[in-house]
């Protein structure tokens, strides 16, 4: 079976070739084939197929309504076979040119030492751009090559890989405890000082756990800043409650400079995705950059089963 399927597959090659060269004679130069063994191919064919396809004669060749109808579906798949292939070697290739990444502060302070440091290190004809928002744009029109987001995913036409979970809660500092006595539930929060970093337009306020649902409360914060890193400084500070990853707290916690507090008001760690255009992961620079991502979360305790979808 495997030998008439190439077999079938070089007769579809020469009868195309024929017909995009308009003659035999020209198709066995542009293929560098022998004239003899492309008509030959040709006659089995149409045996094969049991109607004409070509008409000849000695100064040209038309195509019959059949063989139209059957070269405009060959070309087609073998473009098909030729984007088939030209993607599984690109795969191969090493990572070159400029990969534009977007990504939350946090995110970025969490993978920069490992994740873009060995990625470079290894790849030296590559180039990072890691561009850090708050916001999810657009990444097709925007030219980014891949977002890595935490939290719940709208719908679209790209494609997501689960990578794992991103731990936080929070967090106050001994002192402004001794000031403010810590809150009991996640209703006293409002009435503390609170340290906020906004997310674009959308109101500030923090999701916590009561009674095993969400339970959202608006925040009046006395301080508004625009990196998660400059609120934990503020709130190690005694300036107030922030809500910040793990990973950022993780040098005051050490420290005890900041303490955990509602813990058992505080919602799991959210889902970090890397998501990309269709067809990104084929591509060399995004595949290795996203597969040291991967083997990093499934390395690290606030790690989590891999798993890929599109959404």
């Amino acid at each position: 079976m495997p030998y008439q399927s190439d077999h079938a597959l070089e007769e579809l090659r020469a009868f195309v070739a024929v017909v995009e060269a308009q003659g035999f004679s020209a198709a066995a130069r542009a293929t560098r084939g022998r004239k003899a063994t492309l008509s030959k191919r040709v006659q089995e064919l149409e045996a094969r197929l049991g109607v004409p396809l070509l008409v000849r004669t000695t100064r040209s060749l038309r195509l019959t309504d059949e063989g139209r109808a059957y070269f405009e579906h060959a070309s087609r798949a073998l473009a098909s076979v030729r984007d088939a292939e030209a993607v599984v070697l690109s795969a191969k290739a090493e990572p070159r040119g400029v990969l534009r990444v977007t990504t939350s502060a946090a995110l970025a302070a969490l993978v920069m030492d490992s994740v873009v440091a060995a990625y470079l290190a290894r790849h030296a004809r590559v180039r990072v751009e890691l561009h850090v928002s708050e916001h999810r744009g657009d990444l097709v029109r925007e030219g980014f090559d891949l977002a890595v987001w935490a939290g719940a995913l709208e719908d679209s036409s790209l494609i997501a890989r689960r990578l794992g979970v991103a731990d936080g809660g929070y967090y106050a500092s001994p002192h402004y405890l001794a000031r403010r006595p810590e809150p009991k539930s996640p209703e006293e929060v409002a009435a503390h000082d609170t340290i906020a970093v906004p997310k674009g337009d959308a109101p500030m306020d923090w999701t916590f756990v009561v009674a095993g649902r969400p339970k959202r409360v608006t925040l009046r914060p006395r301080l508004v800043v625009s990196d998660l890193a400059l609120a934990a400084r503020a709130a190690a500070a005694g300036m107030g409650i922030v809500r910040a990853p793990s990973s950022v707290v993780e040098p005051y916690l050490a420290k005890k400079q900041l303490v955990a507090i509602l813990r058992e008001s505080t919602p799991p760690g959210l889902e970090v995705h890397a998501v990309f255009p269709v067809g990104g992961a084929l591509v060399p620079k995004t595949r290795v950059f996203v597969d040291l991502l991967q083997a990093w979360f499934e390395r690290e305790p606030h790690g989590a089963r891999r798993g890929d979808r599109q959404r």
